[in-house]
């Protein structure tokens, strides 16, 4: 492998890796931004990953989240049935009980003797409204625009650092 071609692996390794950090930054201020942070799962959730440049210069690099993240990206939801109720009894789990101010079936301040009943009728209160409420359903954009708006810095920077490269190589060459 040739001097020059070392220089270009070194600069694709480094220009990959600090877009990588960028690109995670963005998709954590997008997701911030559109409120998908109630739990902050999605957020925990971003990973990258980078595959350091061969001999042939191609390098690699992954974005990795939760499934429901780009769920939420999409514009279209349409549903036939309701969501998994097991799912949502989780959530609301996860969440707690007390986020909640009204349990269905129940007067508003009412709450049911045991934690289970209650659970269950909000994640059952949930799921009817979801599946209600299917063509009021807005996407909150957060991955597609933001990650692939990034890109063409991504390039320039990787192109500006090769033509400079480029140029240090052929100087070095030139003898008058």
């Amino acid at each position: 492998m040739s001097e020059y071609s070392a220089d270009f692996q070194r600069i694709l390794d480094e220009e990959l890796g600090n877009y990588s950090a960028r690109a995670l930054a963005a998709l954590a201020d997008a997701i911030q931004k559109k409120g998908l942070v109630f739990t902050e799962e999605l957020l925990q959730s971003l990973r990258s990953e980078v595959v350091a440049a061969s001999a042939r210069h191609v390098a690699g690099m992954g974005i990795a989240f939760e499934q429901y993240g780009r769920i939420r990206d999409m514009k279209g939801i349409n549903r036939s049935k309701a969501p998994p109720l097991e799912e949502i009894e989780a959530y609301v789990e996860k969440v707690g009980i007390d986020k909640f101010n009204y349990v269905p079936g129940y007067k508003y301040g009412q709450f049911p003797l045991t934690k289970a009943v209650a659970l269950n009728r909000i994640a059952w209160g949930i799921a009817r409204a979801k599946l209600r409420d299917n063509s009021q359903v807005k996407s909150k954009a957060w991955f597609a625009k933001t990650f692939y708006s990034s890109i063409n810095g991504f390039i320039d920077a990787v192109t500006t650092r090769y033509a400079a490269q480029t140029g240090t190589h052929i100087a070095a060459r030139i003898r008058i």
